[in-house]
């Protein structure tokens, strides 16, 4: 009997690893489907939809990710939206938003209730909404894409453009940085005069992140090094 019964569990432990392992991967497919509809259907609603700004009225907690690298709680929002030259509605809808460290994943969210955002939404049925971001991070989502742009001009031009010492003769922080990495970091234009090694100085400017605890050897008068497109002066990089 007793052979009996261990032959039996011997049959049944790997009908039940393969159960489970069948159960999973039909879980994480069918959540990766589900993920994908998701972000096929907000990117149809950004291309048709109304982009406006918004005041939260009440938020709810839900469930939490950090699966991207930054919190994202799924919360409820009502809020008051202002559309330019239409007149303001109030709508609920459900989103995933960045919080920080400290949170509770139950009940009512009193910290966001005030706060002023940017949602799209379907005009013909205005409960079909998405959150875009935070008022206080508008600036950096409509700029950055640029800059990254110019970010892989660069790369080419320190690969690629000839070496050269030049003075700062301004700086401007941009504010491109999102607000969590704000402490971090600041995307600056710098205005420059290049001394080449053959020719005339020239002056030109520059885009480039930098830490903030560095940011002191970048100030009016200090010198750095910079390479340059020799045949289009207004392509210089930080090396």
């Amino acid at each position: 009997m007793e052979s009996l019964l261990s032959f039996s569990g011997c049959f049944n432990t790997p009908l039940v690893i393969g159960l489970i392992l069948a159960i999973g991967g039909w879980i994480f497919y069918s959540n990766k489907n589900h993920r994908q509809g998701i972000q096929l259907k907000l990117k149809d609603l950004r291309k048709r939809g109304i982009t406006a700004p918004a005041t939260i009225i009440s938020a709810k907690n839900g469930t939490v990710n950090s699966g991207s690298g930054n919190r994202l709680m799924h919360m409820t929002l009502e809020v008051e939206v202002q559309p330019e030259g239409r007149s303001k509605f109030v709508a609920t809808f459900k989103d995933w938003l960045p919080v920080g460290r400290h949170f509770v994943s139950w009940g009512d969210r009193p910290e966001e209730v005030g706060k002023k955002i940017w949602v799209t939404y379907n005009p013909e049925d205005v409960t079909e909404m998405l959150f875009e971001y935070h008022d206080k991070d508008r600036k950096y989502f409509l700029g950055y894409p640029a800059f990254a742009k110019l970010e892989k001009q660069n790369v080419v031009i320190r690969k690629t453009g000839e070496e050269a010492i030049a003075t700062i003769l301004e700086v401007e922080d941009l504010e491109l940085v999102h607000s969590y990495h704000k402490e971090m970091k600041s995307v600056l234009r710098l205005k420059l005069e290049v001394t080449p090694k053959a020719g005339e100085p020239f002056q030109a400017e520059v885009q480039n992140t930098f830490m903030n605890a560095g940011l002191h050897k970048y100030t009016v008068g200090k010198k750095v090094t910079v390479k340059f497109n020799p045949q289009d002066k207004t392509q210089v990089a930080l090396v």
